[in-house]
This record gives structure tokens, C-alpha cells and sequence, in this order.
């Protein structure tokens, strides 16, 4: 199997990305029609799609923005058909990115993504480098996907600083090295009847915090709507606490001993390009 990744230039494949859309989020409701991912494109915005045997199966999409005062390119979204989907064509696609921004002298990337979502966590915290600071309440509004729908849209914004010593540090990232981490948590992934739930810890305060979450939020337990609001509920509690605190999110990682859950490290002060804030 050969995957490609090219420029998306004609707009009857762009028009292709709205049933791309509705496949891998669910529902009618189109996020992005064609003519703005071509308007984006034209002025210096990102629109690469990723092929197999020809088959359009997924695709990057980002435009020129400001964070904090700094230009940079916002990311708006990366989908993969489900079929596809966990053969690193998500990680692919995300590094032609990179070359992009680079090439027109950016250095910071940034996007969204649900906290609760294990598999984004690992492709942006672990595997492209990505760290986040900031806590976005609700950010979208209701949504009526079926990923979204019935639960407040609170998003993490990353930071993709894609010329850091942080990032050519991730991109040497071998999983044996989680092995025997050890955080003091914040809150705690506990099994009962209903499923897994959020326990907040009373003492975190420590160098190195971590924050549990679900390895598979969709199936955490017998009500799973019930669960997803009080994992919101607890982690806008406390990402918001430790982001005033000055911690920031640099890790994610999946125990070996338990395949339910996987862990948020923070660290205080952290800096993508000062190795000696790094552990």
C-alpha cells in the first residue's frame, strides 16, 4: 500500500472533502465547504490530501493566522477515513504541513482538539511534539456530530513549535520510554459500576502532574453520555487550575499494566526550547 501526499488543486476533488467530512464526523452537517478551503488555499492557507491506488482518503487543511502576537497557521482540520485510519497517514500528512509553514517562514502551528480523545493526544502530544497550555471552555458552541453532540465543546489549543529543540527532541520518540513513569495525579481514572470516572486527588501539588484520562472515552461505561459530562465537568476544573498555575502539557502516554486509561504530564514553567525546564 502507497500512500501520497500532494497539493489538492482541482474543486471537484476539493468538493470531494464536504462527504470526507460527514464520514468521519458523523452526520450532515458540513464543517467546511469547498469554496472556503479553496479561498483559504489561495491565500497562503494548506489544502494536501493523502491517496491511496489514486483514492482520495484524507487530507489536512489549515490557513494563515495570529496567536498571541505571533503569526502562525492555524490548523483547522486533519481527517482520515475510518478504513484508513491507524497507519500513519494522520502523522504523514501532519508533517507535510510542517515543510509547509516552514517554507513560508513560520515556526508555530497551532489547533484544537477534545481533551478526552486519546488517539489525537498521542499523535499531537507524543508523536508530532505539540504542547498546550490553554483551556477553551465550550469553545465551538453545541454541535450536532455524532462524536459532539449532547457534550460542551471544550477544546485543548496546541502549540506546534516546529523548528524547536523540543520537536527534533519528539521526533527520536520511542514508547519504551514511558515505561516506569510515575506521576503524582490530579485526577485519577477509577472503574465502578457505572464505568470509568474522574476522581480528583486531594495533594498533586509537584514537579511533574499527570491527569488520567479513558483509553476509549466512547465506550467508558454503561451511560456513556453521563461519563463524558463529568470527565468535562472535572477536567475544566482542573486543566484550567493548573494552566493559571503555569503548568504546561508535554506528555501523553498509555500505561503498559492497564489498557483503559492513559496519562497527561505537566510540568511548571515548561519551554520548547530550553531543554533545562524539560524534566
Amino acid at each position: 500500500m502507497q500512500i501520497k501526499i500532494r497539493d489538492i488543486e482541482d474543486p471537484e476533488e476539493v468538493k470531494l472533502l464536504e462527504d470526507i467530512q460527514r464520514r468521519v464526523w458523523g452526520g450532515e452537517e458540513i464543517v467546511v465547504p469547498a469554496h472556503i478551503m479553496i479561498a483559504a488555499k489561495e491565500v497562503g492557507g494548506i489544502l494536501k490530501g493523502a491517496y491511496i491506488d489514486n483514492e482520495l482518503v484524507g487530507y489536512v487543511y489549515g490557513f494563515l493566522g495570529r496567536y498571541k502576537g505571533r503569526l502562525c497557521m492555524y490548523s483547522h482540520q486533519l481527517a482520515v477515513l475510518k478504513k484508513y485510519q491507524n497507519i500513519g497517514i494522520g502523522s504523514l500528512l501532519k508533517i507535510k504541513q510542517r515543510e509547509h509553514a516552514l517554507n513560508n517562514g513560520l515556526k508555530l502551528i497551532v489547533w484544537t482538539y477534545d481533551p478526552l480523545r486519546s488517539k489525537n493526544a498521542m499523535l499531537n502530544i507524543n508523536k508530532l511534539g505539540c504542547i498546550t497550555r490553554t483551556y477553551l471552555p465550550n469553545h465551538y458552541g453545541e454541535m450536532n456530530d455524532e462524536l459532539n453532540k449532547g457534550v460542551p465543546s471544550d477544546r485543548l489549543m496546541v502549540e506546534w513549535w516546529i523548528d524547536s529543540k523540543w520537536y527534533y527532541k519528539r521526533k527520536t520518540y520511542k514508547y519504551i520510554e514511558d515505561i516506569g513513569i510515575k506521576p503524582k495525579l490530579a485526577i485519577k481514572v477509577v472503574k465502578k459500576e457505572l464505568g470509568l470516572i474522574p476522581s480528583p486527588q486531594e495533594d498533586f501539588n509537584n514537579e511533574i502532574v499527570g491527569v488520567e484520562i479513558p483509553k476509549e472515552i466512547d465506550i467508558a461505561g454503561s451511560d456513556v453520555q453521563k461519563i463524558k459530562l463529568m470527565w468535562r465537568e472535572k477536567m475544566r476544573n482542573i486543566f484550567s487550575k493548573l494552566f493559571r498555575e503555569g503548568y504546561v502539557i508535554f506528555r501523553y502516554l498509555l500505561y503498559y499494566e492497564d489498557e483503559e486509561k492513559g496519562v497527561y504530564l505537566l510540568k511548571k514553567g515548561f519551554d520548547p526550547d530550553d531543554p533545562n525546564t524539560w524534566i
